[in-house]
């Protein structure tokens, strides 16, 4: 009697495709003679979805699989599983056992459709380029490179071996319908705070500094959700504006007022508001390099470069620096030449338009 397991998860991957067995005919009825689940087996290779070849067939294997699972049964298997890179085994009496294990090498032929790797769910937070993530996507990335079939597989149960971020205890399982392996990867005792201090930028080591940097996060957020919404107004249209809050208000005492023989009060509060502007700042830099024919050349060099990379090309080193920073340099002086007491005048011009409601402007630039 055939592995149920093992004829139901072949006939899944097949899709109902029979298995070739070319060459043995006594092979040929003993399967069929044990199949279950589904799984069936021709002498003829055409329609079917994987082979079993034999020594006595003597056909050119590869061409006559044309890209389908194979395995070859052979007295002397090793050249040929060289030349074919497939599975070979030697005849024997085609008990229920050795059938077992020859439709096994025959599964661990068929190709991995994908590796995917489960890390503990806080992990998944991390940023691809954090120190325990890169290094396991590096591993994982050197150990696939010789992975194609399903007998492959088990040379990623020790991908996490030798790392500093992660157990060499790994969870390895596929599912054979599919192709899909799965690792389950864990994290190596105490780099919590490790990843908490990379990710935060500040030392983190226990249950103190992190409930101090929880509470100086908490802080900055709720300080960033008064103008966060100002700024993202200052970068579609150019011009946001921080309403106050509640809290922010500052309430005068109240005054009697007389209008004719009328009598009221009058109540006034104050608040700050924050007005965020978008100045889009340019800058350029044009720097003189030698000689005609040696600039020309150098500016070749540089456009074409900047057609295929422009970041490399604006770290390109120029006198000791490169361009970059000298139009940052040239940005920073700009965006600071405006002078002390224009800010102010800005800001009390602003100001009376808001109170008095006036729209009108005249600026007149010296």
């Amino acid at each position: 009697m055939l592995d149920s397991e093992v004829c139901k998860d072949l006939n899944s991957r097949l899709g109902g495709a029979t298995v070739a067995v070319r060459g043995d005919g006594e092979l040929y009825s003993a399967l069929c003679a044990g199949s279950c689940e589904g799984l069936s087996f021709s002498e003829e290779e055409k329609g079917c979805g994987a082979l079993i070849f034999t020594e006595k067939d003597g056909a050119d294997y590869a061409a006559v699989a044309d890209g389908r699972p194979f395995v070859i049964i052979s007295g002397d298997g090793a050249p040929l599983e060289k030349k074919y890179g497939c599975a070979c085994t030697a005849p024997v009496p085609w008990d229920d056992g050795a059938l077992n294990a020859l439709l096994r090498l025959l599964a661990g032929e068929f190709c991995v459709r994908s590796v995917n790797i489960d890390v503990p769910e806080w992990m998944r937070f991390l940023p691809q380029d954090s120190s325990a993530i890169s290094e396991l996507i590096e591993k994982v990335r050197a150990a696939c490179s010789s992975v194609k079939k399903v007998k492959d597989i088990s040379s990623l149960g020790s991908v996490t071996e030798g790392t500093k971020y992660w157990s060499p205890a790994t969870e390895l399982t596929i599912d054979f319908s599919t192709g899909d392996a799965h690792i389950a990867c864990f994290a190596q005792e105490g780099i919590f705070f490790d990843m908490l201090s990379e990710i935060a930028g500040d030392g983190i080591d226990g249950e103190y500094s992190l409930m101090r940097y929880v509470r100086s996060a908490a802080e900055a957020k709720r300080g960033y959700e008064k103008v966060r919404d100002a700024l993202d107004c200052a970068r579609v249209n150019g011009y946001g504006i921080v309403t106050p809050a509640d809290e922010d208000l500052s309430y005068e005492q109240p005054c009697v007022v007389k209008q004719g023989s009328s009598v009221g009060i009058k109540l006034r509060a104050s608040a700050p508001t924050y007005h965020i502007i978008r100045v889009d700042v340019s800058g350029e830099v044009s720097p003189i390099m030698g000689e005609s024919a040696q600039s020309e050349s150098l500016v070749s060099n540089m456009m074409s470069g900047f057609e295929k990379n422009p970041e490399e090309t604006w770290n390109t080193d120029v006198f000791g620096r490169s361009l970059k920073s000298m139009v940052q340099e040239g940005l920073n002086a700009k965006v600071n030449s405006i002078q002390e007491e224009t800010r102010s005048k800005l800001r009390k011009a602003i100001t009376r338009m808001a109170n008095e409601g006036k729209g009108g402007v005249i600026c007149i630039i010296l």
